[in-house]
Parts: structure tokens; sequence; C-alpha cells
């Protein structure tokens, strides 16, 4: 049996968009794809005044990658319960 990779600890937009597709969490999405919803969806929980800050790391913007996953695992589900 193969074992999965170990989970990152953060992800930027651009590996968290890939992290969602290869998780098959969502089919299909790109990193401004997620910047859309960061910046729209008033349940995104990162950021100021957010429950979980954003950090820098090399120029790059990035997310602890469980509340990142949390919270896309919950919006599909809401998502799919709905019929959307």
């Amino acid at each position: 049996m193969t074992e999965k990779p170990p989970m990152p600890p953060a992800v930027t937009f651009k590996s968290g968009a890939a992290l969602l597709m290869d998780l098959g969490i969502i089919e299909s999405i790109t990193h401004q794809g997620l910047r859309h919803i960061a910046e729209n969806d008033p349940e995104w929980p990162f950021g100021d005044g957010r429950k979980h800050p954003y950090w820098t790391l090399a120029n790059a913007t990035v997310m602890a990658t469980e509340p990142f996953l949390e919270f896309f695992r919950n919006r599909e589900h809401a998502r799919r319960s709905k019929g959307a």
C-alpha cells in the first residue's frame, strides 16, 4: 500500500488550489478563484479580524492548511446540499 505524503502545514493560494483538486474537494479551481472567494465570502476564515491570520513567507501569502481545508470541505458540503 502506498503511503500518503504528509499534509503541508501551510498553503499559498496556488498550492491550496492544487491541494483542493488533489484531495477531490473541488473539481477545478485556480489561485485566482481562491482569491475571489477570499475577497467575497464573508465566512472566509483568514485575514485581519478573522479567526486565522495570513503569514508572509518568502514573499508569498500563506495560510494554515487545516482551517483552509475545513473551510472548503464545509463550503462544498453546503453547496452540494443545496444542489448548487
